[in-house]
């Protein structure tokens, strides 16, 4: 663990030095730039005052007739050219009013490292140490529909069809042992090639509200958000092989994860301090094609 952290420690030092490095010597290039452009602006500044000064009328209407007019047009052009610089800029890098000059911010952002640091510190952990996963996370509420491993770790559907046979797509559901109603816990779910399940959290039926909160993949509707009654698509653009929960109890805000590269799939908040479960659903049966089980990899 220390050489895990130590290690860890020099790669983010050598990240932050060469960002450091990389921003003063754009700082000083910009630097270099302003200058030069100021000195440019004073001695046009210059130019212009001596000829309005002057109190020979035929030496500036000379003037005027050989530079003048294309040395104030190309004044025009530049502060045109500023201008709609300023109203481009959207980004990181904003345009100053002077033409093909920017501003480097005095910030660094470390990107997901910076938001997300615990998760992505957690999965490299995994590289250095083994932790022990605990055993019986899921409860056998002995459902035949269901089968939970010896381990208490995987739950799959079995070859049954349904409630008396007669809901061929009936999605049963497994829950853990614990309930959690205050701290922060985090588990991840492995769902491999699966083509339907539900992974999320469970507060049970109040008032005859269901209190779930899951993400979903079902066969013919692809992904999607239930929070209670509310149902949302989303859109996911790769096929997460293992889902990252993370609920925080003391903020009421949960969390999905893409958990090979800890993007984050949704996120959302509730009211109810009730507890919740962890809830698991292998999904249906579908003629054998989804029978591999969900696994809870470590928590």
């Amino acid at each position: 663990m220390h050489q895990f952290l130590s290690k860890k420690e020099e790669e983010v030092k050598k990240m932050l030095e060469k960002e450091e490095k990389d921003m003063v010597e754009r700082m000083k290039r910009n630097r270099t730039e302003i200058e030069e452009k100021l000195n440019d602006e004073r001695e046009k500044e210059g130019i212009l005052h001596s000829v309005l000064e002057t109190d020979q009328p035929d030496g500036f209407l000379q003037w005027w007739t050989d530079k003048g007019l294309e040395f104030l047009e190309e004044m025009k052009d530049n502060e045109s050219c500023s201008e709609n610089n300023e109203n481009a800029s959207q980004t990181i890098q904003f345009k100053s009013k002077v033409k093909d000059l920017n501003v480097t911010p005095n910030s660094l952002f470390l990107g997901l490292h910076e938001t997300h640091l615990q998760f992505v510190v957690w999965k490299e952990m995994l590289g250095s140490i083994k932790p022990v996963p605990d055993r019986n996370v899921i409860y056998d509420c002995h459902d035949p529909y269901l089968r939970v491993s010896s381990d208490g770790r995987s739950v799959i559907r079995t070859s049954k069809k349904g409630i008396f046979l007669h809901h061929k797509l009936y999605r049963p559901l497994a829950r853990t042992h614990k309930t959690f109603q205050s701290g922060q816990h985090y588990w991840e779910v492995d769902v491999g090639t699966k083509v339907d399940w539900s992974v999320g959290f469970d507060g049970g039926c109040i008032s005859n509200l269901n209190k779930d909160i899951g993400l979903h993949l079902k066969h013919d509707q692809g992904y999607y958000i239930k929070e209670y009654e509310t149902v949302k698509e989303i859109d996911l653009t790769v096929k997460p092989r293992r889902i990252g929960l993370y609920l925080d109890c003391d903020r009421c805000q949960v969390c999905f994860y893409n958990a090979d590269d800890m993007t984050l799939l949704h996120t959302t908040t509730y009211t109810s301090s009730i507890p919740y479960t962890l809830s698991l659903s292998p999904g249906a049966y579908l003629a054998e094609k989804n029978a591999d089980p969900l696994t809870v990899c470590w928590n």
